[in-house]
């Protein structure tokens, strides 16, 4: 039985991760920097380990086949070197599959996280271990995140209503993860992206009536170069819109 060693395993993705894997049988651990996962983690066995200090990580390595990267907080430190500290303790200790999840377009929108997520990119691809890495579109959650954040004004919401964006389920991400597991190294793979692409203003509005709240939205123009990308459908894959689950099913759900 292979054992499963899944980085940010108390995240949102994480977890997802952690408990189908458990479900399809395999030996999972989750790791974070915490000392306990909280309540709601699937029950599988926790290890703790830093990325940034590298404290715990030839622990939480050792004897794992196969390493889930799900970890990261978008900065150079906790991401790219926190990456290459996972990549060095798992080459020594014998990991056979290295599964890293990034982000669709991050090749054509430029912006910081996503250079930071192609970096990652290249040191997995040549860390000497076998690797599959896939790239998903914008989670569902991660968009709730921010509206709720911008509608803590009274009366209007302020927001750009002209950027191209393609939801998927984290649900579903982490499901394809764990067929990834379970086909083996795969280089890198098809893309994968929610059922329909929006426009920011269209899932402000779908969100807006799901929540039962009243606001003038108030468009804003974003400039700069991640934006023109984000406008032109950069960060978009309707050709592999393999997610089912569209935004207005997810909040209804949620």
């Amino acid at each position: 039985m292979q054992h499963i060693l899944v980085t940010g395993g108390a995240g949102r993705l994480g977890s997802l991760v952690v408990k189908h894997l458990s479900a399809a049988g395999y030996r999972v651990h989750g790791m974070s920097r915490r000392a306990s996962p909280g309540e709601d983690w699937p029950g599988a066995e926790w290890k703790q380990a830093d990325l940034v200090t590298g404290e715990g990580l030839s622990r939480a390595v050792q004897g794992m086949d196969v390493v889930v990267h799900t970890a990261g907080q978008g900065t150079w430190q906790v991401d790219f070197e926190g990456t290459r500290r996972l990549l060095d303790a798992a080459r020594l200790a014998g990991v056979s599959h290295v599964v890293y999840i990034s982000i669709m377009g991050i090749d054509r929108v430029l912006y910081n996280y996503g250079k930071v997520k192609l970096a990652c990119e290249d040191l997995i691809e040549h860390s000497g271990i076998s690797w599959s890495i896939l790239r998903a579109t914008q989670f569902h959650y991660l968009i709730e995140l921010m509206l709720h954040k911008l509608t803590r004004l009274p009366l209007v919401l302020l927001v750009p209503t002209d950027l191209l964006l393609q939801p998927v389920a984290e649900e579903e991400v982490a499901g394809r993860l764990c067929e990834i597991v379970q086909a083996g190294p795969s280089g890198r793979l098809p893309d994968m992206g929610g059922p329909q692409v929006y426009t920011s203003g269209e899932l402000a509005r779908i969100w807006l009536k799901q929540h039962g709240m009243h606001r003038i939205i108030l468009p804003i123009f974003l400039p700069g170069k991640t934006a023109r990308g984000l406008r032109q459908g950069g960060n978009t894959c309707p050709q592999q819109a393999t997610g089912t689950i569209s935004w207005e099913a997810w909040l209804q759900h949620h």
